[in-house]
């Protein structure tokens, strides 16, 4: 065994589980911080009624990336009826790109690539990796109605990509949905490193109990 892979063997667990402890000791204190007197919920579909609440019956573009079955897709189908509201569901349908948590190797959340059942004219399915979709779709792409993003990418490097991407057609009060807020060094991660990369001032809006789910808005 060489070197390189000898220290890979010893090193990468420690570092893993020292990254787990401060990942936790920045969500608890990010939680406190900023969540502590928002909205609560004891699940995630209660907390995207209240964001739709606090939207209204509007004019709007929605974008979830991770869609796999559609059941907040479809969820936010039937809370928004205004007719010029336009639903986009960005996944490939084969599953993570690479492994994820414990119990989540690559492949996991696969529909062997068939999309959700929505007749509903308003909704449209974008299929493929993120990376190799989202920069076509958002060419010459100006966002002027309310716009809320719906993040279950779960993977750090999917969050991360797709924040960085959409940051400079994130019109002011864009609302922002984590699904796996709790996902200390993956979907938060991103969030923390997006925050500090780009500088956007924002409000905590909801979250779940356990701070697993969260929605904030851009206010600048």
């Amino acid at each position: 065994m060489n070197k390189r892979k000898l220290a890979a063997k010893f090193v990468s667990k420690p570092v893993a589980m020292f990254d787990m402890l401060n990942y936790g000791a920045r969500f608890a204190r990010d939680i406190e911080l900023f969540f502590g007197n928002s909205p609560q919920f004891e699940t995630r579909m209660p907390m995207h009624e209240f964001v739709a609440q606090q939207n209204g019956n509007v004019a709007i573009d929605y974008l979830e990336f991770g869609v796999w079955q559609g059941e907040t897709f479809k969820k936010w189908l039937s809370m928004n009826s205004h007719s010029d509201s336009k639903f986009y569901g960005f996944d490939s349908f084969e599953g993570l790109p690479e492994d994820w948590e414990a119990g989540q190797p690559k492949g996991t959340f696969s529909t062997g690539g068939k999309v959700p059942e929505v007749s509903d004219t308003r909704a449209e399915f974008v299929v493929g990796w993120f990376n190799k979709t989202l920069y076509g779709f958002l060419e010459n792409k100006v966002f002027e109605r309310p716009l809320v993003v719906h993040l279950d990418c779960d993977l750090y490097s999917s969050t991360l990509f797709v924040l960085a991407a959409l940051d400079r057609h994130f019109p002011k009060n864009t609302v922002i949905i984590f699904d796996e807020y709790g996902s200390l060094t993956h979907e938060f991660a991103a969030w923390l490193d997006y925050r500090r990369s780009f500088g956007r001032e924002w409000e905590p809006l909801a979250r779940t109990t356990s701070g697993g789910q969260t929605a904030i808005r851009l206010i600048s």
